[in-house]
């Protein structure tokens, strides 16, 4: 296997579908919603012993509010060549859901809660990594950080997401692929704010005068909100959660909304959480509290970036393949390796469609492909 082409690795990959398709079975049947510690460590351990069988260093960094964080490590030639891979054990499904959603292989796609948002992207970089290294040592140290707070911000990881990054050349990010198969050149960044509104009760058929509708003014405040987007230049302001009221025959004094932006520039970011934090109440009777702001920049098509994806197309020209780079709305930790300037590669895992959705699903063949992209720039180029 020494001296193997990216060629070569993409015509190796294709013979390991039977044991890839073992391998996410046991992932996914591991149910590990995020903030749901035990069952989230149950998967950990499966997955340090996977790791550890397959030669990696493993530690296990103890976490209290989430589950556990892995940081498996192998050997490379160049020590200035270094390589971290971003992966998170968690999913958005709760806990229960398999029993909605069961685990199958139907027509060479395999579905179940979190199979493509990322269990087959942790395969994904496992299996890369053991094809990578068949053919010889890997271009720098590399390491792979599975995270546990992804699906909620990464409140508790992002301070080692960034410290790890420096200490790598480049970053490949195991998020899925475009639901087309795209790479992932570039993501918006992610706000997330939350929003009190406390008025005044009163008798709703009595004396409506006395009271001060909370739910009202979060009515108005939402279409503030949302009028805040700008579509030209990819900002979108959307109320994704609101709720209010008590009882029918009460006006309601209580109202919350939670609030989803999404930017492709740090500028639209500040002005539209700048914008939210100064919303002046139509009815002065009503206190509007807005906590939170941005959680995630923007990942741009920087210099370096652009570099590595470059890298990526090379390899997979090589293979006889191409993939366009797309730019897209979600967020992922490559958004705080990126805005370090450490050059940044995503969608680098399974290729499928309807993360977060019932549909969830994998493309096992073209996920096999995708390994064999990661196993060559795992390698260096030829």
């Amino acid at each position: 296997m020494r001296g193997m082409s990216a060629a070569d690795f993409l015509t190796r990959a294709l013979t390991l579908e039977s044991s890839f398709v073992e391998a996410l079975h046991g992932s996914v049947t591991h149910e590990s919603p995020t903030g749901v510690v035990p069952e989230g460590n149950a998967f950990v351990t499966l997955l340090h012993d996977r790791l550890h069988a397959d030669g990696w260093s493993v530690d296990r960094l103890p976490r209290d509010e989430i589950a556990d964080v892995l940081r498996a490590t192998l050997p490379g030639s160049d020590p200035d060549d270094g390589t971290l891979i971003l992966a998170h054990s968690d999913t958005v499904w709760p806990l229960g859901t398999l029993e909605e959603m069961p685990w199958r292989v139907e027509d060479g796609v395999a579905y179940g809660p979190g199979v493509l948002d990322m269990k087959a992207g942790i395969e994904a970089a496992r299996f890369a990594a053991r094809l990578a290294r068949e053919a010889g040592p890997l271009r720098g140290p590399t390491t792979l950080l599975v995270t546990s707070d992804e699906e909620r911000g990464s409140v508790h990881s992002k301070e080692l997401i960034e410290a790890e990054a420096r200490r790598h050349a480049r970053v490949l990010v195991v998020e899925m692929g475009r639901d087309d198969g795209a790479l992932k050149v570039a993501r918006k960044g992610v706000g997330v704010l939350h929003v009190a509104f406390q008025g005044v009760s009163a008798h709703a058929g009595n004396e409506p005068e006395r009271g001060a509708s909370a739910l009202a003014e979060a009515a108005r405040f939402l279409l503030a909100a949302e009028a805040l987007a700008d579509p030209e230049r990819g900002t979108t302001v959307a109320v994704t959660v609101a709720s209010g009221g008590t009882v029918g025959n009460v006006i309601p004094e209580r109202a919350r909304c939670e609030i989803d932006v999404r930017v492709l520039e740090d500028s639209e970011g500040a002005r539209v959480v700048e914008a939210l934090h100064r919303y002046a109440p139509h009815d002065p009777r009503v206190r509007v509290t807005v906590e939170g702001g941005m959680n995630r920049p923007p990942m741009e098509a920087t210099p370096a970036n652009r570099a590595l994806a470059d890298e990526a197309h090379a390899h997979l020209a090589a293979m006889g393949r191409s993939l366009e780079g797309a730019v897209v709305g979600g967020g992922s930790d490559g958004n705080f390796t990126s805005a370090l300037g450490v050059a940044t590669l995503d969608g680098l895992g399974a290729v499928g469609s309807g993360p977060h959705a019932r549909h969830e699903q994998v493309r096992i063949v073209e996920t096999l492909e995708r390994i064999a992209l990661l196993a060559a720039l795992l390698r260096g180029p030829d």
